[in-house]
Formats: C-alpha cells, sequence, structure tokens
C-alpha cells in the first residue's frame, strides 16, 4: 500500500521533541531545518531551527493511519486536518525539501536568489569612503544584516555589516 505524508502541528519549540517521540514510535519522519542566529545575553550563535516553525511531516501507510498515536505523541498537537478530513502533504513537496537540504540535512533560506551570495561565498564590503574590504559571508542574522569574516592582520575577524554593502566578490 501507497505512503503518504502528512503535515502535523507541534507544540511551540517542540518539533525536535515530537520527531524523537515519533521516530522511538518507528515513525517516519521529516523535520526540514535551516540555520538562524540566536542572541542571548550578548552572545550570538548559529542555533538549527525548523524551517516551518510548529510542523513537522509524518509518512504513514495509506488506509493504516494511527491517528490516535499521532495525536497522542508528546509533543504534538496532532495532524493538520479539515474536519474528518487528513490532507496528505504531495510527495514533489517532499522531494523538494530535501533536494534543497546540503549534505547535513540543512536548507539554506533563499540568500543566493535573494541577494547573489550565500553562507560560505566571498563578498565585498563597501565601507567609508568607497573603500572595499573582502571576507567570507558566515551567516545572516535576519535582521538587514550580514555576520562575515573579514581577513586582517593575518587572522579572520567576525563583524556584522548591513547587507545593503555587500556585493558578491
Amino acid at each position: 500500500m501507497a505512503e503518504k505524508w502528512y503535515a502535523v502541528k507541534t507544540h511551540p519549540r517542540k518539533e525536535f521533541y515530537a520527531k524523537t517521540n515519533y521516530e522511538n514510535q518507528s515513525m517516519e519522519v521529516f523535520l526540514p531545518v535551516t540555520i538562524r542566529i540566536a542572541r542571548h545575553a550578548r552572545k550570538v550563535k548559529e542555533v538549527l531551527s525548523p524551517l516551518f516553525p510548529g510542523y513537522l511531516f509524518l509518512r504513514l501507510p495509506h488506509r493504516q493511519e494511527n491517528w490516535v498515536a499521532v495525536f497522542s505523541t508528546r509533543g504534538a498537537v496532532g495532524p493538520v486536518r479539515f474536519g474528518d478530513y487528513y490532507p496528505p502533504v504531495p510527495d514533489w513537496f517532499i522531494d523538494g525539501l530535501r533536494d534543497r537540504a546540503d549534505e547535513n540535512g540543512i536548507i539554506s533560506v533563499g540568500t543566493k536568489e535573494k541577494f547573489g551570495f550565500e553562507p560560505g561565498d566571498r563578498v565585498r564590503v563597501k565601507g567609508p569612503n568607497d573603500t572595499i574590504i573582502e571576507g567570507v559571508l558566515k551567516a545572516l542574522d535576519g535582521r538587514d544584516r550580514a555576520i562575515i569574516l573579514l581577513d586582517m592582520l593575518k587572522k579572520q575577524v567576525k563583524t556584522t555589516v548591513p547587507i545593503s554593502a555587500l556585493r558578491a566578490a
């Protein structure tokens, strides 16, 4: 029998917890993730974050769906549904997400398409007095700023600049 993907709503910030609990029940789970910049107590770090906060995807055998187990799993609210209808997620959608993921399963969120560069690319920063400094893009912080590594005095220095100041090298 064909298996189908279903979207499942999770409790806030419990996507990874629900994923683990579904996997412990031998269910196939797909939780697309991306990297975001987290700031806390003057510290900045990169963290894995769900691409769709509050949701993950489950693959279940068609006509053998165990909705009781899906609803009662810790960390999950239940499958997306409209009354008694549980709409399946098309395979092409899941395949497309998996194709966009890198070797670590992380999906880049469109920086190449939107800005012309992505983390790891060499970029140029337009500084004061029209000076140009080259560096490597480390990440975007989600606030119209980029974290770049500049080569200064034989070492790499991390700095934050407005995205509008960057150009592909």
